[in-house]
């Protein structure tokens, strides 16, 4: 236990000197009763009372002072709580894939309308973080309990280029608490290159010195909002089965799993863009096949009620963890009823209220 004003403490000294000025004074008034009144009378004149009727009410008062004191020290103890530790990062497809129509407006305002209805439905204490990927991923906000922040951040998602999914996974992972220290799989970088890492110069990451080992790590999942189509790999060399698949064993071995929304109809759309005619297709199976091997759940499609149900899921995970709080008003309160506790003894005993 510490106390933010720990110069309050010396006036428990105060409680000893106070308890040998009242043994002064009760024997200063022994001393006069035996001046004025003769010893053989004095029983029959005086009753006293019982020696726990007078020592119980002043001991409880005493104590009652003594937590007051305390309380104005103001002490703040670590006692274990039940904290809300459940922590999501949500990853948002913004290749141009995204802008094919088969969803009103298009893919990518679909599944920006579905990551702020997430964060909507989502307990006020669940911190939430928002990566953005196309050819690479980029850590727009960490986990956080700032919903303010998260919403801006989606407003700002603009469409770019082709998609990695496997990047987007490698960089939520690593934003998830307890995670940041872990490498990149090898097979994903490139022989001989070093590609940048997408969380450096973050101000608001830890960097600990080394990772925890996974049956430690905290909880984490990463929500993906995507077409399914993946066209870029950091290393070119793998196919795009196998680099999907690196990258949900490295989630896995994490303690991640990956939540996937599909953002797309079957059979794809022919769009317009920038003048000219595409068929952008659909591809939901990567995305199913990324949820299954984490342990995670492909929602298609991702209506209200089926948000309801994965906000439930992983909205609240409730571990026990010391945190820091003051106690002063709990210390008064017990004061308070210790007070009340010797008054109603000294007005039972003695017939008066101290």
């Amino acid at each position: 236990m510490s106390f933010t004003w720990p110069a309050f403490l010396w006036l428990l000294l105060l409680i000893p000197a106070f308890i040998g000025f009242l043994a002064w004074v009760n024997r200063r008034r022994e001393r006069t009763a035996e001046a004025f009144a003769d010893a053989h009378l004095l029983g029959s004149v005086v009753r006293r009372p019982p020696k726990a009727h007078v020592r119980w009410p002043l001991a409880l008062q005493l104590l009652a002072l003594c937590l007051l004191l305390l309380a104005a020290a103001r002490p703040v103890a670590s006692p274990p709580l039940p904290t809300n530790k459940a922590a999501i990062v949500l990853a948002v497809d913004t290749s141009r894939s995204m802008l094919a129509t088969d969803l009103n407006p298009n893919r990518l305002e679909a599944a920006k309308a579905t990551a702020r209805k997430f964060i909507e439905l989502a307990p006020p204490t669940t911190q939430i973080g928002l990566v953005s990927f196309s050819d690479s991923a980029s850590a727009l906000v960490m986990p956080t309990t700032d919903r303010q922040k998260l919403l801006e951040a989606i407003e700002r998602l603009k469409p770019a280029q082709n998609t990695s999914i496997e990047n987007a996974i490698i960089t939520g992972v690593r934003m998830l608490p307890g995670r940041n220290t872990l490498r990149p799989p090898a097979e994903l970088q490139p022989p001989g290159l070093s590609q940048p890492d997408p969380l450096q110069g973050i101000p608001d990451l830890p960097l600990p010195q080394q990772a925890q080992p996974p049956a430690n790590l905290p909880p984490g999942s990463l929500v993906i909002l995507s077409d399914g189509a993946s066209n870029v790999s950091s290393n070119p060399t793998l196919p795009t089965r196998t680099t999907l698949e690196v990258a949900a064993r490295f989630a896995k071995n994490a303690n991640v799993r990956l939540y996937t929304f599909p953002m797309g109809q079957p059979g794809g759309a022919v769009t317009q863009i920038e003048g000219r005619h595409y068929y952008i297709p659909f591809e939901p199976r990567n995305l199913e096949q990324l949820a299954q091997a984490t342990g995670g759940k492909n929602t298609y499609p991702p209506t209200e009620e089926a948000l309801r149900a994965i906000v439930k899921e992983l909205g609240v995970v409730i571990r026990w963890e010391g945190t820091k709080t003051e106690v002063s008003s709990l210390l008064s309160a017990l004061a308070a009823a210790l007070m009340i506790l010797a008054a109603g003894l000294s007005l039972r005993w003695q017939r008066r209220v101290p």
